[in-house]
């Protein structure tokens, strides 16, 4: 059975294939149409299982091949003894992957292929708000809210926007921008798009890392975990049952507590039921809580920026407490997460491989558009 499918796909994918004259059939060249996969173009050259199986386990962006869409190109060259010497994959929309072959293991390289001289420039000048004037010049509302997604990491949108702003979006033909840059009196902000090894797209610094941080599990050093996320928790001071929707981290009185990650001090308050609280905000959709705190640490104020790691206050039993610990909450869109099952975009950098034609790339943006 295994073996009429393989010769199956052997015979379709030998129909699919134009083979250069050049060289006689070592030479394979392929086009996607709805329906194709990778594997049908390897087997119709005669390679292996056993070598596709090798080949998409030797490193992560062999998973790209799976990830194929209409119009997308593969070329497969062999060796004399028909033996894969390389396979180059073109997609439409992304820079071409190489992978080569020498007998005993495989070689990745991405071609930067896109060049500044053929992009195209949107720039929005803040007047009003930034939906407001982006949406004049003509920006539509995914772009808009992709803008937002990642530079609210940086910019708190009702505080830090000043009328002579502007922000300029870089296009190379495809539906969402090449590169993002915000600039204002006081700081220069630069993203750059870059595709994973899965094709996903996402915006780098040109230092290669995203704005966005990752999050520490725990924001401060616990003896245990007192008091998990429940829907309906006993609680002893109301001497009745009520959801519970945060973490307990116990801990003795005065144990530093730090952010958990980078963000924007939202609140510093005193309530009844959390006592001394801090409210962190970070990017445009996470709000974390940290309560029942004894004081918050010295110069806190709302609208100021912290980074993950920083001090922001210590350990108490301030508001509806019985003994010292820290009350955390994370919220997304004002809904309460488990902390301890929440899994939190992390932050994700360029890889070493695919640098230097990442940042050559965004050098000649920054150059191009003569911002420093």
């Amino acid at each position: 059975m295994q073996k009429s499918f393989f010769l199956s796909l052997f015979f379709v994918g030998s129909l699919l294939c134009s083979p250069s004259l050049a060289g006689g059939n070592h030479d394979y060249n392929f086009k996607v149409s709805r329906g194709d996969a990778f594997y049908k173009f390897f087997f119709s050259t005669g390679l292996s299982g056993k070598l596709l199986t090798k080949l998409m386990a030797s490193d992560e962006r062999a998973q790209r091949l799976n990830n194929i869409y209409p119009g997308d190109r593969f070329r497969i060259l062999l060796n004399e003894d028909h033996s894969l010497k390389e396979i180059i994959f073109s997609p439409q929309n992304d820079n071409p992957l190489n992978i080569y072959y020498d007998g005993k293991i495989f070689r990745f390289q991405k071609a930067d292929s896109r060049s500044a001289e053929n992009l195209t420039y949107t720039i929005i000048n803040i007047q009003k708000s930034l939906n407001y004037d982006a949406k004049k010049a003509g920006v539509d509302a995914k772009v808009r809210q992709i803008m937002v997604d990642h530079f609210s990491w940086e910019i708190d949108f009702s505080r830090d926007l000043r009328k002579g702003d502007r922000f300029v979006l870089s296009w190379n033909g495809e539906k969402t921008p090449e590169a993002m840059i915000y600039v204002g009196d006081k700081k220069t902000i630069a993203l750059f798009s870059h595709k994973d090894s899965m094709g996903r797209k996402k915006y780098h610094t040109s230092k290669g890392e995203t704005l966005n941080d990752s999050f520490a599990f725990s924001p401060v050093k616990y003896n245990r975990i007192s008091s998990g996320f429940s829907k309906s928790r006993y609680n002893p001071v109301l001497k009745k049952y009520r959801p519970h929707r945060g973490t307990d981290f116990a801990a003795p009185a005065g144990t530093p507590v730090y952010a958990s990650a980078k963000g924007l001090i939202k609140y510093v308050a005193t309530l009844s039921g959390y006592g001394n609280v801090i409210y962190l905000k970070h990017g445009p959709e996470i709000v974390t809580v940290y309560a029942h705190l004894s004081k918050f640490a010295k110069g806190l104020k709302s609208g100021n920026r912290v980074k993950k790691g920083e001090l922001i206050g210590y350990v108490g039993s301030t508001g509806m407490s019985t003994g010292p610990h820290l009350h955390y909450e994370i919220r997304i869109n004002g809904v309460h997460q488990d902390a301890e099952k929440i899994k939190l975009a992390k932050k994700s950098v360029v890889p070493n491989s695919e640098m230097p034609g990442f940042q050559k790339r965004a050098k000649r943006i920054l150059e191009e558009l003569n911002i420093k």
